[in-house]
């Protein structure tokens, strides 16, 4: 009888990091009563919910909002 292969040992979850203004994060932090792990679930039900309400073609305009913004940085940036 063949043998079942071995799964890839590791976390089960890619770990992320991601900034936030820090009035968004005093905000968020209050709710969380200052507990890190109640603040991270929260979080985590936030993008859930908006990813699951969201589209393909609503997340790619995020994409394109930041691309443009970088395009206006850059000519800015040269006139200094």
């Amino acid at each position: 009888m063949a043998q079942k292969g071995r799964r890839r040992g590791g976390p089960r979850y890619k770990k992320v990091s991601l900034s936030l203004p820090k009035r968004l994060y005093l905000v968020l932090n209050g709710i969380a009563m200052g507990d890190a792990k109640k603040l991270n679930r929260l979080i985590k039900g936030i993008l859930e919910d908006k990813l699951q309400e969201s589209t393909v073609a609503e997340l790619e305009m995020y994409l394109k909002k930041v691309e443009e913004e970088e395009k206006e940085e850059k000519p800015a940036e040269e006139q200094a």
